[in-house]
């Protein structure tokens, strides 16, 4: 024995059993199995796990109840497996795939990563409750709040997709029925310009008006514009033209894009305003018919015009020629004197006027209307030019002339049967409608000078044709007659 113990391998394998002695003496612990004295598993409890509803038909049902909505999960594993374990690694549900309309008991699933076991779930189940939805389309209405800053005004509202004047919204379908409207709303508080694209929310409203934020709207909101401008009135549109057509072609026809423009200011000038004529064509560039681009400009005291360039279609075509027969009439005549055309002796003058067919065949009795100025003349012969006014687009073929004898109306010249004074062959009349009768009548011709031309243009011989450019001023009223001929000293 003694030997045995001497023997150098024998220590060894006594030290080695003394020291497995050892060790299952230090981690022997009574209360538990053999088995958990060598186990290296652990465990992880978590107290609220979410319960996730999965296999939902949205289309059909709406889930609105779940009972409890988190439960206790204790899982198991290698220590090096929880360690590193997250809350969202442990999936709890609940699958409604096969589930219908109804209050239901539905057990619970769970997923879990690999090496981790599930220990205990409580609950196990929980308690659903479906509920069959319905779908509808609402009209969006978009409502400002606030009040802008001091002289501005708020627009229509407009939403940056059109598509989304409606919207699709989901209830269940006994709560359609109360919907009562669905709206956003958007702040326009001391705004001095538009709101442009502000993101709103949309909110569907019940017939008390409370919103019923349990509803699901697509989209869920929407971008708006506000227009933030001073005041507006949409007038009428009234065009003026400059330059001149190519010889030989007229205007048959003008239309512009709209009839209307949006104008803003201040509201007292708004409200003298009943049309808006700052919008000029230009004849000259129109070669053939066809578009053209007209600005329309903002005049002293309009703060805006919108648009601010408009698409006029205008039709040309060779120019035509008619001939027409009117009475002149004389304005300007100084006090004391009279006048007397003798060249027409009639002061019926026929002469020819350019212009398209349609234009020229509507042109009626009172469209056109001759005139003389005798403005600054005395006594003696003359000849007079005198101004065509004539509507847009007709212009004077040939510059045209009458021969005008002045006296001094004290003077008279012959006795009638009656004793009367004789006017010769005739005298300008008061009312402007030619010249008067040759006996009778005292023999004194008024001045003219309040007589009205008809609104229509000043046209000189072959003008432009744009119905815009008068001889003289301008204004559609008489001119500026030149005197040709005569010395002076009566006839």
């Amino acid at each position: 024995m003694d030997k045995w113990l001497s023997h150098p391998t024998a220590l060894k394998v006594l030290s080695v059993i003394i020291a497995l002695l050892l060790w299952a003496v230090v981690h022997f612990d009574p209360e538990k199995t053999p088995a958990t004295v060598t186990s290296n598993m652990d465990t992880k409890a978590y107290e609220a796990q979410s319960v996730i509803p999965v296999g939902l038909d949205e289309s059909r049902f709406a889930l609105v109840k779940l009972e409890p909505t988190v439960v206790r999960a204790v899982v198991e594993g290698r220590r090096v497996n929880l360690v590193g374990l997250k809350d969202e690694d442990v999936v709890v549900q609940v699958d409604l795939s096969n589930v219908g309309e109804g209050e239901h008991e539905v057990p619970l699933s769970y997923r879990l990563p690999k090496g981790v076991n599930l220990v205990e779930m409580k609950p196990s189940t929980v308690t659903v409750e479906l509920v069959e939805i319905q779908t509808k389309a609402f009209d969006l209405s978009v409502i400002t709040e606030g009040t802008p800053a001091k002289g501005y005004i708020t627009g229509t509202p407009l939403l940056a997709d059109a598509e989304h004047a409606q919207v699709q919204v989901t209830l269940p379908k006994e709560e359609m029925p109360l919907v009562s409207s669905v709206s956003t709303t958007v702040s326009v508080e001391g705004a001095e310009k538009s709101v442009e694209e502000k993101k709103a929310r949309i909110v569907v409203y019940d017939t008390e008006g409370r919103p019923m934020d349990h509803a699901t709207v697509r989209p869920a909101s929407v971008a708006v514009t506000v227009p933030v401008t001073p005041p507006l009135k949409m007038l009428p549109l009234q065009l003026s033209f400059t330059g001149s057509l190519p010889e030989g072609l007229s205007v048959s026809a003008v239309k512009p894009e709209m009839d209307k423009v949006a104008v803003y200011g201040d509201q007292k000038l708004l409200d003298t305003l009943e049309s808006y004529s700052s919008v000029t064509v230009d004849l000259s560039k129109v070669k053939q018919s066809g578009k053209v681009k007209a600005k329309v400009t903002a005049v002293d005291g309009i703060k805006m015009v919108e648009p601010t360039e408009i698409n006029v279609e205008i039709t040309v075509v060779p120019s035509e020629k008619k001939t027409i027969s009117r009475k002149v009439i004389l304005t300007g005549l100084g006090e004391g004197l009279e006048a007397e055309i003798t060249e027409p002796a009639d002061a019926m003058l026929s002469f020819d006027v350019l212009g398209a067919p349609n234009v020229l065949g509507a042109l009626g009795a009172g469209d056109a209307l001759l005139s003389g100025d005798l403005t600054g003349l005395t006594t003696g012969t003359y000849t007079l030019k005198l101004k065509a006014f004539l509507p847009r687009f007709i212009t004077l073929a040939n510059e045209l002339t009458v021969t005008v004898v002045v006296r001094d109306a004290s003077v008279n010249t012959g006795t009638d049967p009656d004793g009367g004074s004789n006017g010769g062959s005739g005298g300008s009349n008061s009312g402007g409608n030619g010249t008067g009768g040759g006996t009778g009548g005292g023999g004194t011709a008024t001045p003219p000078g309040t007589a009205t031309p008809p609104p229509s243009e000043s046209t000189t011989p072959g003008g432009s044709n744009n119905g815009g450019e008068a001889e003289g001023d301008g204004e559609g009223g008489p001119g500026d007659g030149e005197p040709e001929g005569g010395d002076g000293n009566g006839g």
